[in-house]
């Protein structure tokens, strides 16, 4: 009887367990940074636009270099991170996932505090 009721409840067990199928997903989104986007760049006038309005209107930089043997040469660096993160569990059978991350780079060359060139990476 005992062993009826055991084979009987290990038979139910499998059912359940073979016949539904748990799905776990998620995804998260995280940017960080500066984006320093082609319309904006486009604003920059070479010989003309100031550092402060560059900084006004971007914010602090990412990093201020002074460019060594050039007096009064920096260069402003604005960095722009993305990391997307997606998964999923499929119970007992799968579980993976996806990371990726995007950075993206802006320099702006400034002599005597006004903007001589620009690039982005």
């Amino acid at each position: 009887m005992i062993r009826r009721m055991l084979i009987g409840l290990m038979a139910v067990a499998f059912a359940v367990l073979t016949t539904g199928c748990l799905v776990v997903t998620g995804s998260s989104y995280h940017e960080s940074g500066v984006k320093v986007t082609p319309t904006t760049l486009d604003r920059l006038e070479l010989g003309t636009t100031t550092e402060a309005w560059v900084i006004a209107t971007l914010g602090e930089p990412t990093e201020r270099t002074e460019v060594k043997g050039q007096p009064n040469v920096a260069i402003l660096r604005y960095e722009h991170r993305t990391t997307e993160h997606s998964g999923g569990t499929v119970l007992f059978l799968f579980a993976g996932g996806k990371n990726e991350s995007r950075t993206s780079t802006a320099y702006i060359e400034v002599t005597d505090g006004i903007v001589t060139d620009y690039w982005t990476e």
